[in-house]
């Protein structure tokens, strides 16, 4: 059994992305892993968001920890996480991002700098 994490958009932010990261997150739970997801707690500046809301109505997914932790403008939060995850120690950490800013999160938690 390995200890896995995905880092990327989850309930309760709606859209294609967050969808994948439920269901792979689910399927490595059903073949026997430990899954989390950290997500965001702001992933878009209201002011950037191009649609209404980036937000669903509809009901958490259960069976899945999702943990709305990640800042995405603020580095500080970077360094924060990234350090919470290397103290949690996870044999694997799925990164999923689409944005550049993403791959400096994803190489500051792998550094833990």
């Amino acid at each position: 059994m390995s200890k896995i994490v995905i880092i990327g958009p989850a309930h309760p932010l709606r859209g294609g992305l967050a969808t994948f990261n439920q269901r792979l997150a689910k399927e490595f739970i059903q073949s026997g892993n430990e899954c989390s997801i950290y997500s965001f707690s702001l992933q878009y500046p209201s002011l950037l968001f191009p649609g209404k809301t980036q937000y669903t109505e509809e009901p958490a997914p259960e069976g899945l920890t999702i943990h709305s932790v990640i800042n995405s403008v603020n580095p500080v939060n970077w360094v924060r996480i990234g350090n919470r995850l290397s103290k949690e120690r996870p044999d694997i950490i799925v990164v999923r991002y689409w944005l550049p800013v993403m791959a400096r999160f994803r190489n500051d938690i792998e550094t833990g700098s």
